[in-house]
């Protein structure tokens, strides 16, 4: 509804004027809707080194014990929960009904990140050698590297 006198939006700090459970429902809604889309996107690097490729995931946070890695048809599984962090463990969220309307309204402008499950799929390029991928996990950085496959020659022959 917009304010007829001043032709804007009716509402607080901006917003339309819907009430805690219509913005929640909504908010999950949308996060089920993107997630659809994105799932638990990260984003990676794949390096073309010469002979070798290398690529980088960031996964704050988490060890090796956290990380799975598999390789399905020319693809790299990567599975991840989202870490758990001791200081967070002991706060509760805010109940939808107690937020201020600036937290309904800006609420990533303070967040910053969040952590998500990773469960994502990079596809190789198809000169990897598959048979000599290495990964390693060190500082939340997933490190995977493996050879190229030399490109077989075909003789040409004369009729």
């Amino acid at each position: 509804m917009c304010d007829e006198k001043h032709h804007r939006p009716k509402g607080f700090a901006g917003c339309y004027n819907f009430g805690p459970h219509d913005i929640a429902k909504m908010k999950r809604m949308a996060k089920h809707f993107m997630h659809g889309f994105m799932g638990s996107y990260i984003a990676f690097n794949v390096e073309d080194l010469g002979d070798s490729y290398l690529i980088t995931v960031p996964l704050a946070g988490r060890t090796k014990e956290d990380v799975k890695v598999s390789l399905i048809n020319k693809h790299l599984n990567i599975k991840a929960d989202k870490p758990k962090i001791p200081e967070r463990e002991n706060l509760k969220e805010k109940e939808e009904e107690h937020k201020t309307a600036q937290d309904w309204c800006m609420p990533f402008f303070r967040k910053g990140f969040t952590f998500v499950d990773v469960n994502m799929d990079i596809p190789l390029p198809i000169d990897a050698d598959t048979e000599t991928l290495v990964s390693k996990m060190a500082n939340g950085l997933l490190k995977i590297t493996m050879r190229k496959k030399p490109a077989k020659k075909i003789d040409i022959s004369e009729n």
